[in-house]
């Protein structure tokens, strides 16, 4: 693997870097099914929390296939199955209750992001990347719904719930003490020192949810290319598969508007990836 240092102003470079593309909106892609069973809420609430959370990914999206999300109550942590319900639909639970809005929607958030990664049941070596981008999701959807929640929530009553909504995020970014290790090292070093580890335990919030900081900014800067992530699992992962590899895969795959912004998020862990084809279907 070639590791290559990434300077703050080349940093900056990469954060400022935009290819004009404009927003696509696959809102309409999504159902959402909710079963209200231990949840001890409202399933009209919940389906609506769950949709504007959902809503924040799909509205930078274009061409998203139909897709429906079962939604139960789990007690084992929020887990997105590989196992599909009767009619094809994606299995997700989630380990919260009542009206804790926040809560479902930082969940919620997570799962429907691997669902449009495209998860697969294979090789784990790279998972904690699309753990680290799923925990992305998270943090960008609340901070998008708080914003959006001032003015336009999914009830008018629920407007004064905005600011519970960026706190929770807030918090959780308070808590992801690994990023101070980034800032100091780099994280091309923190990487390094922790590839291994990584590999191995692929659901570590502390490191991904760390991980998911640096991300965060670059789509932040550049939401349309949230739409880059339903190429990442474009094909199964083999065993052994290096991180290279994988990230190269996802760029091969990726439309012409988004290989950019895989090269910009592979520079980020000091990474350079393979150059194109010259021809480009």
């Amino acid at each position: 693997m070639k590791i290559t240092p990434v300077t703050s102003a080349a940093l900056a470079v990469l954060l400022s870097w935009t290819t004009g593309i404009c927003n696509a909106d696959s809102k309409q892609s999504l159902k959402i099914k909710i079963n209200p069973e231990n949840f001890n809420a409202s399933r009209a609430d919940i389906e609506a929390v769950c949709r504007s959370a959902g809503d924040q990914l799909l509205k930078q999206m274009e061409g998203v296939p139909a897709l429906t999300v079962q939604v139960s109550r789990g007690h084992h942590g929020p887990i997105a199955l590989f196992k599909r319900g009767k009619e094809g639909e994606y299995l997700v639970k989630l380990a919260t209750e009542k009206t804790f809005w926040a809560q479902y929607a930082y969940q919620f958030s997570h799962e429907i992001c691997h669902v449009l990664c495209g998860y697969e049941n294979d090789y784990r070596g790279n998972l904690w990347f699309e753990e680290s981008l799923c925990e992305t999701a998270s943090l960008y959807c609340l901070r998008a719904m708080s914003r959006e929640w001032r003015t336009t929530p999914p009830y008018g009553n629920w407007r004064s719930y905005s600011p519970a909504l960026f706190d929770y995020a807030d918090n959780i970014q308070k808590g992801r003490d690994d990023y101070i290790e980034i800032l100091r090292i780099g994280l091309p070093v923190y990487y390094q020192k922790h590839a291994a580890h990584l590999s191995g335990n692929p659901t570590d919030r502390k490191k991904n949810g760390a991980i998911a900081l640096v991300l965060l900014t670059l789509l932040e800067r550049n939401p349309e290319h949230w739409n880059a992530i339903r190429w990442l699992n474009s094909s199964p992962s083999p065993e052994g598969e290096t991180f290279l590899q994988y990230l190269t895969k996802w760029h091969r795959a990726a439309p012409k508007e988004h290989t950019g912004f895989v090269e910009a998020t592979a520079s980020l862990f000091g990474i350079s990836l393979p150059e194109l084809p010259e021809v480009r279907e």
